[in-house]
């Protein structure tokens, strides 16, 4: 893996934030090709490789700005899932049968891979992408943790205050860190599930893998970042 040039500025910056994990939440119906494929593929490589996956977005309405346009690259949050996205999932696909979540924690070094890009907030932003902007560099980075961050939408703008945040969790929910096209399975550290029967049903529907990392925290499906 190669890494920024800077790389030893942000593990210190990580270290001081006490930042343990990125996280990205996915259907266990994509988990499956997740261990299939023995990685974590942006879009652009399932579309090439002709890779079948589930698109969750068709099941829920979303505005043009959610959906970051770039296919390249795999859309990771920071300690804590994006639970305004998560929520809206969980909620459309609740009659869907086959549709279980589950979510992962990855590898903290991601943050400092060389291609690692950062943002604010959702990257999809339209304001965000033209005017606070999309970049790799440590400025970017820190500046997701800033003591107040101003959010625009396509129906109005907020100012997202830390308060007592947690040092470790980004201002905004909605920040993204975007890893370049793959993610190997080995750095996928945890698979969680919200309780003991959903753990039980993963194990289960992956008893062809080893699922030794297939655990329960309840704390990644609760709105609340602790």
């Amino acid at each position: 893996m190669q890494l920024k040039s800077n790389h030893s500025e942000f593990q210190k910056e990580i270290e001081q934030r006490g930042i343990e994990h990125l996280i990205h939440f996915t259907s266990t119906i994509n988990l499956l090709s997740v261990f299939e494929q023995e990685k974590l593929l942006s879009r652009a490589l399932l579309e090439k490789f002709d890779i079948d996956s589930t698109d969750i977005f068709d099941y829920v309405n979303f505005t043009d700005d959610i959906r970051f346009d770039d296919k390249n690259y795999i859309n990771l949050s920071i300690q804590h899932p994006n639970s305004f996205l998560f929520k809206r999932f969980q909620q459309k696909t609740t009659g869907e049968n086959h549709i279980n979540w589950c979510v992962l924690k990855i590898d903290k070094k991601y943050i400092y891979h060389n291609e690692t890009l950062f943002s604010v907030t959702n990257a999809a932003n339209s304001h965000n992408k033209s005017s606070v902007g999309i970049s790799g560099d440590l400025s970017k980075f820190r500046q997701l943790f800033e003591s107040s961050i101003k959010v625009f939408t396509s129906y109005n703008s907020r100012i997202i205050e830390r308060n007592d945040l947690n040092n470790k969790y980004p201002t905004d929910e909605q920040a993204e860190v975007l890893v370049k096209n793959e993610i190997p399975l080995k750095d996928i550290l945890e698979v969680c599930f919200e309780n003991e029967s959903d753990l039980a049903s993963g194990r289960a529907a992956f008893n062809e893998y080893k699922t030794d990392n297939f655990v329960v925290d309840s704390s990644l499906f609760k709105k609340d970042r602790l």
